[in-house]
């Protein structure tokens, strides 16, 4: 199993110069079956929601964002594309592990966003040990092979 982070999955959906890579990454995983942890998904969502909202609406900014869902809701074709790439390519959702101690051991050990600190332990956790990451910060946890 493969645990894919929430920029491998953004440069899948839109067209950038990381494209062509999360593809060929993508590719391979599904061999080994994929998966994304809860917090990487929410991750996903805002971040694709955010897209389509500068993209359609002109919204620049995560306070912008905020206003924007506010008067409009959350945008709906940002639920449809990341759930139909999940869908489509079968990539499990994991719940989150949590562990308070665990996690800010992981923060501190390895000077980790508490996010990335929450995927890291997750894929512990989960005996999984390759993360589909653009993040150079993953590479200093030790239980994880990151790739490309």
């Amino acid at each position: 199993m493969i645990c894919l982070d929430t920029n491998v999955v953004y440069h899948f959906l839109f067209e950038t110069e990381l494209t062509s890579t999360s593809e060929s990454i993508i590719r391979e995983a599904i061999i080994d079956g994929m998966a994304i942890p809860m917090i990487a998904y929410n991750e996903l969502l805002y971040t694709v929601g955010a897209k389509i909202a500068s993209i359609k609406y002109g919204v620049k900014g995560k306070y912008s964002f905020r206003k924007h869902i506010t008067k409009y809701g959350f945008p709906d074709e940002a639920i449809e594309k990341v759930n139909s790439f999940l869908g489509d390519f079968k990539v499990t959702i994991l719940r989150d592990y949590q562990d308070r101690d665990e996690l800010i051991k992981t923060i501190k050990s390895y000077r980790l966003t508490p996010n990335d600190a929450q995927i890291a332990i997750t894929c512990k956790h989960y005996n999984i040990g390759t993360l589909a990451t653009f993040d150079e910060d993953f590479k200093r946890v030790p239980w994880l092979k990151v790739i490309p």
